[in-house]
């Protein structure tokens, strides 16, 4: 294997997940089968907070952030403060995070204030991402506007701080909500199930496999190459490289989240699945079987959050679908590039849905299941150009952020 291939295989195996960490996570689920079974609850959190923070060396200070706001949101639920504020606050708290990303990476701001990019990134991390959209699931069933759901079942304070800070979805994905998770945490095993943990290690591997196969795929095919310098490319070099990109953040995105599940069923606990596998991706051919295969966890979250309060399919139905995609695209980067993005899937399922009225009341044939395939891999890969890679390349992604174009950026 050519130096180039293997250090880049090297490098994206440790990205997806570092050696100290697998280390950390095996020495924790050995220390937690140990541990007598009442006390596994708290071992479990405590476990997660050191592997957060030595396995993984993620910040003391972003450990206590989450636990901050989630503690405060936590208390909101309890003590009766209506959902709307509740949600609202949390709402805020994470546009005014992603403007000060924009502000401070693509402004003089951060060179004045002497603030390191390595401080700034964090506020717009997977971990505030993800921890976001699991505490405004907590609020939007927990708090005062839900009493019947409150009372069934009571939150317990050390179950939603084990909840927040589990270390598989702490970093990354699949969202489980608070009632799955707490059915699970309160009820911990007497002993280890050495089917799962084989289950566990294979998917682990299964991660790892993948990682591999995308860092060598980066490392020859060099698509990131030809899509940041677009006038030295031609046309079908260029969507080449946007096909090649895409379908490789698939196996990236899938590969971390089996690294994640595989982890959590070493400690007895299992986590929704977040992908369909890669040969029911390959057989998808319409955009709303897209989004029932793909980051399974978030589209439930954004039906349920998102698309049914704004009136789901009763109340302007195509308005919803698009304001739904727009606020998908606006939780990835509240900037021009996640607007539009957002605005692109819209617009994709809404064009699917007029053509299959047109089909379905004008007679017009079907497409073939294989052009449909191939279609919605070109679209998708092309829309999927607005997030990667120029979102956060210095040289473009400056001109995506609405800060910049006030005049703070030159």
């Amino acid at each position: 294997m050519p130096s180039s291939v293997a250090d880049a295989v090297i490098a994206l195996a440790q990205a997806l997940v570092p050696l100290r960490a697998l280390v950390a996570i095996g020495l924790g689920a050995a220390a937690y089968w140990l541990i007598p079974a009442r006390l596994r609850q708290l071992a479990l959190l405590v476990i997660s907070l050191l592997v957060i923070v030595l396995g993984y060396q993620r910040s003391l200070w972003l450990v206590i952030g989450v636990v901050g706001v989630g503690t405060l949101t936590y208390l909101a639920a309890r003590r009766g403060v209506s959902r709307r504020i509740t949600i609202g606050g949390l709402v805020a708290l994470y546009t005014v995070l992603h403007a000060l990303f924009g502000l401070l990476m693509f402004t003089p701001w951060l060179e004045w204030t002497g603030v390191s990019p390595y401080a700034v990134l964090p506020t717009i991390g997977l971990t505030v991402a993800f921890t976001f959209l699991r505490l405004v699931h907590f609020a939007a069933d927990y708090t005062a506007s839900s009493q019947q759901l409150a009372e069934r079942v009571t939150p317990c304070l050390l179950t939603f701080w084990a909840w927040c800070l589990f270390f598989p979805t702490f970093v990354h994905l699949p969202l489980i909500r608070y009632p799955d998770w707490a059915q699970q945490f309160e009820r911990p095993t007497h002993g280890p199930r050495f089917a799962e943990l084989r289950t566990g290690m294979l998917r682990v591997g299964q991660g790892l496999l993948k990682g591999a196969l995308v860092g060598a795929g980066y490392a020859v095919l060099n698509p990131f190459g030809v899509l940041l310098n677009p006038s030295q490319s031609s046309a079908a070099q260029f969507f080449g490289a946007a096909l090649i990109a895409a379908v490789s953040y698939y196996i990236g995105f899938s590969a971390y989240v089996d690294i994640g599940i595989g982890a959590a069923r070493f400690y007895g606990i299992v986590l929704p699945e977040n992908f369909a596998p890669a040969w029911v991706m390959v057989r998808v051919s319409r955009m709303r079987d897209f989004w029932r295969n793909w980051n399974i966890t978030v589209t439930r979250w954004l039906y349920d959050y998102v698309y049914l309060p704004l009136g789901g399919h009763r109340i302007a139905p195509v308005r919803n679908v698009m304001l739904t995609m727009i606020a998908c695209g606006l939780w990835h980067s509240i900037s021009i590039y996640g607007l539009l993005w957002g605005a692109g899937l819209g617009l994709l399922l809404i064009a699917e849905h007029g053509w299959n009225r047109l089909r379905i009341y004008r007679g017009v044939p079907e497409i073939q299941p294989w052009l449909r395939r191939v279609l919605l891999v070109c679209a998708l890969s092309t829309i999927n150009l607005a997030l990667t890679p120029y979102g956060y390349d210095p040289h473009w992604g400056r001109y995506l952020y609405p800060l910049y174009w006030l005049g703070v950026g030159r």
